[in-house]
């Protein structure tokens, strides 16, 4: 081997270890499509649709205020991202399989994946300040959530040459997630009284599928798939042009096992209410629960099915065969309405999802139960036993306890001893009308507890806040806000979402769907432009651009590489990406407590805020190192420097070539 030749051969292993893992993705000529969605567009693609500005909302509602004699200052805060990509392939090396009786039969596989991501982050928050001379009202409230999920489904389906299906194998992981908070703070000053309450309350959900896989089997074949590949006749249909074929397929079984691993937590916390003065321990509201559940199971079931298209359905101008371009290659499609997957993928998934859901919620729910019932049995007082201890050690059902009867031998059951109360004037009243809020003895002597003095006091609040301008600067306040929401409202919708309708394509050599396209009339001529889809030859796109974007070929295998690695939420919905200043400025440093105002770049904009901390020119959830600038050495004192990419390779493999050409000549 000479010299050029070994070099050949390290620089192409070289640029061979740069490119992604071919494990992670489909081959070069597999048929893929899905649909991403950036929702820090939301409110502007709500004002495309339908013509309402949220931001102006926001504006009604504070000029509305300002009219009516109070502050209010609110804003709310939406971003993350949503993936949905299904990718399909044909492999087409001969294998044989074995059906439910042991029958050998010759088959090829049909790939399927599924990779679905959706992270979401959501705030909104709001301050209120009313007063009216010694009387004043102010509001704090905030609250977030955090919703995650991310699903990976791997499917192999086997068919022989004819198209007829005889199982499927599915592996399966994925993980859901839903975080909320909630915090709203109170100061209420009325007849010379001030409450300031504060109430915080938390909760989160979540469930892992670390593993799954199923195996189905048929007892015979069926040809499920021929419903993409030739139009079914059906007689009994009265319009023949919108025939649906939906058939039951039966007779299989499907076989599995899973893990899973279920989480909950539930705060709840309350200061400053005037639980006290009502006899009420307020600590014992105050509840922080938690727990993990991990679970594991099989299942064997026999297996059905269900599949049907229709052919006919069209959105005009969009109707029976079409050409899309896919690549720069034009793709003849049969169009209609048919399942996106295989049906065998979709009725495995629900099959197999099933009982590792009943696994995982019925053990969740069992741990949730247990530890409420123990919470609420502290707060009752009650301790579950249903038991009342004599002072002699004797035991009596507890609600033997002061029912007018003796029933423990030294009568200790019996509290109030005859289940009566004796007033300080001696008159005598029962016993549970003691400290119930109302005056029984006519000497008030019954209310003894400072419930009567708490209850006056709340009283008079109420009474001094009916008295002052609250009720009329809260009306003034609706009626201006709906003269302004009228304005922000269009008298005629932007887009007629009526005039929608949605379709999908097909390959009938394949029996394979491709695409899926959302249509909407934008002019009520009867001719639909493409809202959402694919390029369709001779169809034009509509004037309205959303953000949700459509892809296939390799613009939807790109896409698909680079989400494959995202399973947490800070990389699904960056919270770099998650611009809360403004809602800072209005709620101020309890929204953020503890907060680190370090400014990397010193570019005046703190780094909790910067989209850009390092001011390198990247944003920080596209920068691997976000606190380092290009240049300025690390921590470790090495420069900064961008690792070997493809393009450099190539670069330095052209100089060595044309450098190896001039020596030789």
């Amino acid at each position: 081997m000479t010299k050029k030749t070994l070099s050949a051969i390290l620089c192409l292993f070289l640029l061979s270890a740069m490119a992604p893992s071919a494990a992670a993705v489909g081959p070069t000529d597999s048929t893929i499509w899905g649909l991403s969605y950036d929702w820090g567009h939301f409110e502007g693609d709500i004002q495309n649709m339908t013509g309402v500005d949220t931001e102006a909302a926001n504006e009604d509602l504070e000029e509305a205020a300002d009219y009516a004699g109070f502050i209010l200052e609110s804003d709310q805060v939406l971003s993350g991202a949503s993936h949905f990509y299904i990718e399909s392939w044909d492999d087409t090396e001969i294998i044989e399989i074995q059906d439910i009786h042991g029958n050998t039969h010759q088959v090829t596989k049909r790939m399927t994946e599924l990779t679905l991501r959706h992270g979401l982050l959501a705030n909104a928050g709001f301050t209120m300040a009313w007063n009216d001379d010694s009387e004043s009202i102010d509001i704090w409230y905030s609250a977030s959530q955090e919703i995650t999920l991310v699903v990976d489904a791997s499917y192999t389906e086997y068919v022989d040459s004819e198209m007829m299906v005889y199982g499927g194998d599915l592996e399966m992981t994925g993980a859901i997630s839903d975080i909320a908070d909630l915090s709203m703070n109170f100061q209420v000053i009325a007849d010379g009284e001030v409450e300031n309450p504060e109430v915080d309350m938390g909760y989160s959900l979540s469930m892992e599928i670390p593993s799954m896989a199923s195996e189905w089997r048929v007892d015979g074949p069926l040809d499920y798939l021929h419903d993409l590949s030739q139009q079914s006749t059906n007689d009994e249909v009265e319009n023949p042009e919108n025939a649906t074929s939906v058939d039951e397929y039966g007779g299989g079984i499907i076989e599995g096992e899973f893990s899973t691993l279920t989480g909950y937590s539930l705060s709840v916390e309350m200061n400053d209410l005037p639980a006290e003065d009502f006899g009420i321990n307020l600590d014992a509201f105050n509840v922080q629960l938690s727990d993990s559940i991990p679970g594991q199971g099989a299942f064997s079931d026999d297996f059905q099915i269900s599949s049907g298209s229709i052919w006919d359905w069209e959105c005009p101008p969009v109707g029976g065969t079409e050409r899309l371009s896919i690549d720069d290659t034009m793709v003849e499609v049969q169009c209609g309405v048919a399942p996106p997957i295989s049906p065998g993928m979709a009725f495995m998934m629900g099959h197999s999802l099933m009982p590792a859901f009943d696994n995982g919620v019925s053990e969740l729910l069992n741990v949730i139960q247990s530890q409420v019932e123990s919470w609420v049995g502290e707060v009752s007082g009650d301790d579950g036993s249903g038991v009342f201890l004599c002072d002699n050690g004797e035991e009596i059902p507890a609600d033997w306890e002061n029912d007018g009867y003796e029933d423990c031998s030294d009568g200790s059951d019996e509290s109030g001893a005859t289940g009566t109360f004796t007033c300080d004037s001696g008159e005598q009243i029962p016993a549970d009308w003691e400290n119930d809020g109302e005056e029984d003895c006519s000497d008030g002597s019954d209310e003894n507890d400072g419930t009567g003095d708490a209850a006056s006091r709340l009283e008079g609040m109420i009474d001094a806040l009916r008295e002052s301008n609250l009720h009329k600067t809260m009306e003034a306040f609706g009626e201006k806000l709906a003269e302004l929401v009228e304005d922000n409202v269009p008298t005629e919708p932007v887009m007629a979402l009526e005039a929608s309708c949605g379709l999908l394509f097909w390959n009938t050599e394949e029996s394979r769907v491709v695409g899926i396209a959302i249509m909407n009339d934008e002019d009520d001529d009867g001719s639909s432009e493409v809202l959402l889809g694919p390029s369709i030859f001779g169809v034009r796109g509509h004037d309205i651009q959303l953000n949700i974007n459509y892809n296939d070929g390799d613009d939807a295998r790109d896409v698909k590489a680079e989400i494959l690695g995202l399973t947490e939420s800070e990389d699904i919905a960056p919270r770099s990406k998650h611009d809360v200043e403004d809602l800072y400025g209005i709620l101020g440093p309890e929204f953020i407590p503890d907060i680190d105002l370090t400014d990397t770049d010193l570019d005046g904009v703190p780094d909790v805020f910067d989209q850009d901390d390092d001011g390198d020119g990247l944003f920080d959830w596209e920068d691997d190192d976000p606190l380092s600038p290009f240049g300025l050495p690390t921590e470790d004192g090495d420069d900064t420097v961008p690792g070997i990419g493809v393009i450099a390779i190539s670069a330095v493999l052209l100089i060595a070539a044309i450098s190896s050409s001039k020596r030789e000549d």
